[in-house]
């Protein structure tokens, strides 16, 4: 049983390890009660670019969505870091 609670213990730590992607906020956006953070520019494999049409949403950059409290504590140019 000794030799067990070793072993818990670093299993607890690894799980614990989670992977973090910081990015700067390029622009904000609400559309329709939703909350968004742009990022980085998208990048096309091809010449024609995917659309999102209708929805509101700005299709040049990656997007997160955000509550609206989170939204209130960041500015454009501000680094948000999130769990991937």
């Amino acid at each position: 049983m000794k030799s067990l609670l070793p072993i818990l213990v670093v299993l607890m730590f690894l799980s614990c390890n989670k992977d973090e992607e910081c990015n700067t906020i390029r622009n904000k956006e609400e559309a329709r009660g939703n909350f968004y953070f742009y990022f980085r520019a998208r990048y096309y494999s091809n010449s024609q670019a995917n659309s999102i049409t209708g929805s509101g949403l700005n299709n040049e950059y990656v997007s997160g969505k955000v509550s609206e409290a989170v939204y209130n504590d960041y500015e454009i140019g501000d680094e948000y870091c999130f769990d991937i």
